[in-house]
């Protein structure tokens, strides 16, 4: 019986080491699918685009007030805002916008700016066409930078949005 239940025991064991083993699996496969997934279906505020695919025609009857929020990840010793707060415009026309970005350290650092757009559902009408936000940036010691991102919205925005908030949080990557 003893023979019995060790075996038991032995298989249940091999068993949850090869649970644990492909969970781990899972989880580290979860990032570049999740990235994957933001890029096709615009989800979490992923707003890269080819510049060359937009052609709007500019809907002047229109117009939609872009707010424009910085912020920074835990730990990223940058100062960084918006040069203006928000701008009017209308849908089909590029906005290109201006940021600062000053390391606060007497260190290098490296960083990247992850975007985001809401309400959640106009994301798919935001289109990012140029911005910082697809490098890593370097700021030597005390170095300010001046960065820019260019964005239209698609005029095929339903008419009940009137105000979007574009988001940009650095993240510090030196380590």
């Amino acid at each position: 019986m003893n023979a019995d239940l060790e075996q038991k025991n032995k298989k249940t064991v091999r068993a949850l080491v090869l649970l644990v083993f492909v969970m781990f699996l899972f989880a580290v496969a979860l990032i570049p699918l999740y990235d994957i997934l933001c890029e096709i279906t615009g989800i979490n505020g992923k707003t890269k685009q080819d510049s060359s695919a937009l052609n709007y025609a500019v809907d002047t009857q229109r117009e939609i007030t872009l707010e424009f929020i910085t912020s920074l990840g835990s730990g990223t010793n940058l100062a960084f805002k918006a040069d203006k707060y928000e701008v009017k415009l209308h849908p089909g026309e590029v906005v290109k916008m201006g940021f600062t970005a000053t390391n606060k350290t007497d260190q290098r650092i490296t960083a990247k700016a992850n975007p985001s757009v809401t309400p959640g559902p106009s994301v798919a009408y935001v289109k990012n066409t140029e911005c910082f936000c697809f490098d890593t940036q370097v700021f030597e010691a005390g170095e300010t930078k001046h960065l820019e991102v260019k964005i239209v919205i698609n005029p095929a925005l339903p008419e009940h949005y009137k105000r979007l908030t574009f988001g940009l949080t650095f993240f510090d990557t030196t380590n």
